[in-house]
């Protein structure tokens, strides 16, 4: 009966890691297509697409933490702090998506019409991810189920990253006006089939943190219908306490500033990509083979990965997170010397995107290990709670922080190359631009990660440490929760 249970749950914790599934189908689409929409499709110059997208994701900066606490404030006072967000968020973002490919095909409105479509699908994108990814820490029973969740939701990235560049680029072509060159009309059914998606998987994830989810992360209604009487107050966290929680801990912050200099790289070569293929390729459609390979590669980095950091590595985070920096580097460089050839250009970035994808299961996992460490000094100060959803947080956070600066320099990149908008011819020295900004931009910053890393200090000998007296107090929590319902 216990190993049905047993299961049971992890098959529910698998579905959960469906839902960023559903979270690429619409933010890798509109990642990649977002400056080709803009410059393309809408008209807009380099330079009025740069500063529309600079300083939209420079408010999405400081935003986000503050998305992270408005989830661990639970202003819905449901059952449990994430399920609302994971539930309406890929409706609302979905109809605003949809809204703005519409405008842009049948000219809705006009571009402020379309315009404000962008800006609402922008601003609240961090709900739909901070709810969905802050109910890990509150889902996961121990640290093998904390590494099952981190596995999972990027396997589902990286599935999702597949599906979206199959999809994306064929119906954008095949269901165009002339059935052979993408239009406003192709990107709009492809938005539509998109969104239709997304929802589904949600709502599946949605369903399963219900099914998973700690029983002492779970409300009492009876709390809720007298206030929350005296020991629930006790036990809630001031946003003061929250932020405190969070940004005064080098436990996260380290993950964080490594995490926005490795995930600028994704924002200067996928949303450029595009544009590769277009002008020096010559054929939109080869987009869908690089992105099925690039995005098969981290599903298979997603499981090589972790089973590298155990099985060779020993559990050793920091180590192997320098050598996966170093790898990518590599991968990088060697386009001064390969990059003018396609075949060679997508092996390369399929290797780059192998390491790079090792490092982002990394990432979570040293995140998750902060909120856990986290949790235990809170429980020591007699605090049963944690602010899981700001901590969490700070992964979009640097995800926004990383696009801010690779809006700007792919863009200023673009012009440096001669990109002149719909009007681009395609030349030998644009060719050149584009490669030497796939080279040298990324392997800077992926600099800095190396340095940051080596300052990463939670060693397996002390996790194991923390999971000895944090993994009992929980579940003795939880056995109490669940005989009080």
């Amino acid at each position: 009966m216990g190993q049905k249970a047993d299961g049971a749950r992890k098959g529910w914790l698998t579905t959960f890691c469906v839902g960023n599934v559903g979270y690429e189908l619409m933010y890798e689409f509109y990642k990649n297509f977002e400056n080709f929409f803009l410059t393309e499709i809408c008209a807009f110059s380099t330079g009025v697409t740069t500063g529309i997208t600079t300083v939209i994701n420079a408010i999405k900066v400081f935003l986000t933490p503050a998305v992270g606490v408005a989830i661990d404030k639970d202003p819905f006072k449901a059952r449990d702090k994430h399920t609302p967000w994971i539930v309406g968020m890929p409706v609302f973002l979905g109809l605003a998506f949809i809204l703005m490919a519409w405008g842009a095909w049948k000219g809705g409105g006009g571009t402020l019409f379309v315009l404000s479509m962008y800006v609402i699908f922008q601003l609240f994108a961090p709900f739909l991810s901070n709810g969905y990814r802050s109910a890990i820490p509150s889902m996961a029973r121990n640290s093998n189920e904390a590494s099952f969740l981190a596995a999972g939701v990027n396997t589902g990235s990286n599935i999702g990253r597949v599906l979206a560049g199959i999809i994306a680029p064929v119906i954008m072509v095949k269901l165009s006006a002339d059935g052979v060159n993408e239009d406003a009309q192709g990107f709009f059914w492809a938005v539509v089939v998109s969104v239709i998606l997304s929802i589904v998987v949600y709502w599946l994830s949605a369903y399963a943190v219900k099914k998973t989810i700690r029983p002492d992360r779970l409300r009492d209604f009876r709390q809720i219908a007298s206030e929350a009487g005296a020991k629930a107050k006790s036990n809630a966290l001031s946003i003061g306490e929250i932020f405190k929680q969070v940004f005064t801990d080098k436990n996260i912050m380290i993950p964080f500033i490594f995490g926005v200099c490795l995930i600028f790289r994704t924002f200067v070569v996928a949303p450029t990509a595009p544009y590769y293929y277009s002008y020096v390729v010559g054929d939109m459609l080869e987009y869908a083979t690089f992105s099925t390979a690039t995005n098969v590669a981290g599903v298979i980095a997603v499981i090589v990965g972790p089973l590298f950091l155990v099985k060779v590595a020993k559990n050793n985070l920091k180590g192997t997170m320098l050598l996966f920096t170093v790898c990518v580097i590599l991968c990088h460089l060697s386009l001064l010397i390969v990059g003018h050839d396609k075949n060679w250009f997508l092996v390369t970035m399929t290797l780059g995107n192998f390491f790079y994808q090792c490092n982002s299961v990394l990432i979570f996992t040293a995140f998750v290990n902060a909120v856990d460490v986290s949790e235990l000094r809170q429980r020591k100060l007699g605090k049963k709670d944690v602010a899981s959803g700001t901590a969490m947080s700070l992964h979009w956070t640097a995800v926004m922080v990383a696009q801010v600066l690779g809006v700007y320099v792919r863009n200023v990149g673009l012009q440096l190359a001669g990109y002149e908008g719909a009007n681009t011819v395609a030349t030998a020295e644009f060719a050149d631009g584009l490669i030497k900004m796939y080279a040298i931009v990324p392997t800077i910053f992926l600099v800095f990660s190396f340095i940051t890393i080596l300052f990463y200090n939670l060693t397996p000998e002390y996790m194991e440490k923390v999971h000895a007296e944090l993994d009992p107090l929980r579940a003795a929590d939880s056995a109490g929760a669940s005989k009080s319902e």
